[in-house]
């Protein structure tokens, strides 16, 4: 009994001395991202799409710039240029392949094949852009997954699911995941996901018995009243991909550490599904003039439901891996890497 009390007062006491989580911050105003949205929609027009890279850089560095962690926020490096011509080059690309296609009738076969064998090279050096380009307190993170890795999950696992009759997906789902959470680097300490593709089965079957529900409760009100199901099964559309929305969130990133720290997030489906419905309102009664509004809003609440648990002192982890980064050596920027906006 008395080591049975012994190990509760440990617990409790580790309970005591460990740290509240840290919440993320998301400082961004709708009204504020409005004038950078509708500045660049226009600019864009004007000058034929030239200047979509810089209005890229522009809403990314204001949105990683509004969220903060601690007393810091993060930034967005990208130079808009390296952007530019990584989308002239995928413009080259597509116009050699129209043209071909009307000279060469078996050019789309051939350019198909191509494209199995380019989208997983493009997927890693979208991946590896925004991560060498996105910094927090001076560090930038990295990305280091390698081709096989991806042309497993984008190209050989796909074409399996019309074998699997779709069985497979939750599958799919845990690896892309895994892919992008156990190959990124902050500073030189990777990311974990210890969520198994098990655990993604589990909440498939959860949302494939939603589904079911939903759709024998809409044929039956159907029967009774079209117009009412219609706007039913619209809703239950919008309920439904909210839960899954923030159930896959939650079993992400509640699986996901860094280091010794590990993450929190808490959506709420019935939240999410409010915000969606609110945000969808908005849009269609301003004809598109909300969609500032409503892309700062659905920021805000999951920034916001996202805390990083600590163990030990974010400070020494922070200043450990800056300087590991600087003792070896590691050149970060000047990259020239293509994102296709994946």
């Amino acid at each position: 009994m008395g080591q049975k009390r012994g190990y509760a007062q440990m617990e409790a006491e580790a309970q005591v001395q460990r740290p509240a989580p840290l919440p993320f911050q998301f400082t961004a105003d709708g009204w504020e991202y409005f004038k950078i949205w509708i500045a660049n929609l226009c600019l864009s027009i004007l000058t034929l799409g030239i200047y979509t890279p810089w209005a890229k850089v522009r809403r990314l560095r204001y949105f990683w710039g509004n969220t903060r962690l601690g007393d810091a926020s993060f930034d967005y490096l990208a130079d808009p240029i390296a952007i530019l011509k990584g989308r002239l080059l995928v413009v080259g690309f597509f116009a050699i392949y129209f043209a071909s296609s009307v000279l060469w009738p078996d050019a789309e076969i051939v350019f198909g094949l191509l494209m199995l064998v380019l989208l997983p090279w493009a997927v890693v050096r979208s991946l590896v852009f925004r991560a060498r380009n996105t910094a927090y307190r001076n560090i930038r993170f990295d990305y280091r997954g390698e081709y096989a890795d991806a042309f497993a999950v984008y190209v050989m696992i796909p074409l399996l699911m019309a074998f699997t009759l779709g069985l497979i997906y939750p599958y799919l789902v845990y690896r892309r995941r895994n892919l992008l959470v156990a190959h990124s680097a902050y500073g030189t300490a990777l990311f974990r996901l210890s969520a198994r593709a098990g655990d993604y089965y589990g909440l498939f079957g959860r949302l494939l018995l939603l589904l079911v529900a939903s759709t024998v409760g809409i044929a039956g009100l159907f029967a009774i009243a079209p117009a009412l199901a219609l706007f039913a099964g619209l809703l239950a559309y919008l309920f439904f991909f909210a839960y899954m929305s923030a159930e896959i969130s939650n079993l992400t990133y509640n699986s996901v550490a860094l280091g010794p720290h590990t993450f929190r997030s808490e959506l709420r489906a019935g939240e999410l599904f409010a915000l969606y419905a609110t945000n969808v309102l908005g849009i269609l009664l301003t004809v598109g003039l909300f969609l500032p509004w409503a892309r700062v809003r659905t920021a805000r609440y999951r920034l916001e439901r996202l805390a990083l648990r600590l163990e030990g002192d974010l400070d020494s982890f922070v200043a450990a891996e800056l300087e590991e980064v600087t003792s070896v050596g590691a050149e970060f920027g000047g990259q020239l890497d293509i994102d296709i906006g994946l």
